[in-house]
């Protein structure tokens, strides 16, 4: 009896789970494992786990969580966060005669062509610090109703963040107010400039010399010039300087309003 029982016992057949080795086999040992082996072999059944997060839903999640609207300075593409708020200074590539910022121009636009020769500088050295191209600006007093003074209000200057030089991101000022003060000194030179030849630029801050609002290249008219190599409460106008001779433009840029 004990034989027969055992001949008649047949085990279960395993061997239509193995996994076929052959490429076209593929599709057809999924499709055993399926329907017949998870008993057998305590396979699961296929499911979708729910409960670990999806990689592209994070990456989604993340790039949504800053929104530049919300954002004074606009967003860091670098690190998908808030710019940190800072004004950025920094003195044109080239240096030009008294009147060739706008100056020769039917009418005269030295303040368009002021801010554009800051734009050019700022787009070839100094696009990292992400400034927005509408808040590009000459530190330059045009006229009385363009005046350093005026510019905080003029062109929504923001004027409780620090200055910072666009060539190293040293500190220069604690504000704008303070960049301007003629009686406060910098924290640090306004450029790298190693030189007072290297570092002057067109102020005309003291609002009476000024190349005749910046229309004349004549060695009798005189505009006041800045140092950007020193520190000294008065490095905005430091001396007259002819305009027949040539000077660069001081320039300050900020981001956000995208």
């Amino acid at each position: 009896m004990r034989s027969l029982h055992t001949a008649n016992h047949i085990p279960p057949d395993t061997s239509r789970c193995s996994i076929p080795t052959k490429p076209y086999l593929i599709v057809m040992a999924a499709a055993t494992l399926s329907a017949g082996c998870s008993q057998v072999l305590g396979f699961k059944d296929p499911r979708i786990d729910d409960t670990k997060s999806d990689p592209d839903a994070s990456i989604d999640m993340s790039s949504a969580t800053c929104v530049p609207a919300n954002c004074q300075f606009g967003c860091d593409t670098s690190t998908n966060a808030c710019r940190d708020g800072k004004l950025w200074i920094f003195k044109t590539q080239g240096a030009f005669l008294g009147n060739a910022f706008g100056g020769t121009d039917v009418p005269a636009n030295v303040r368009g062509g002021a801010d554009g020769k800051c734009l050019a500088t700022y787009t070839s050295l100094y696009g990292a610090r992400q400034c927005n191209n509408n808040r590009v600006h000459a530190v330059l007093h045009v006229s009385g109703s363009d005046s350093l003074t005026l510019m905080a209000t003029k062109y929504t200057i923001p004027t409780n963040v620090p200055v910072n030089r666009a060539e190293d991101d040293v500190l220069v000022a604690n504000n704008w107010n303070d960049l301007t003060d003629p009686t406060q000194q910098l924290r640090a030179p306004a450029t790298t400039a190693a030189t007072d030849a290297a570092g002057i630029v067109w102020t005309g801050s003291n609002t009476v010399a000024t190349c005749l609002n910046w229309t004349s290249a004549v060695s009798t008219d005189t505009g006041i010039r800045g140092y950007t190599n020193r520190t000294d409460a008065t490095w905005l106008s430091e001396d007259n300087f002819r305009c027949d001779r040539v000077a660069s433009i001081l320039c300050i840029c900020w981001s956000g309003g995208e």
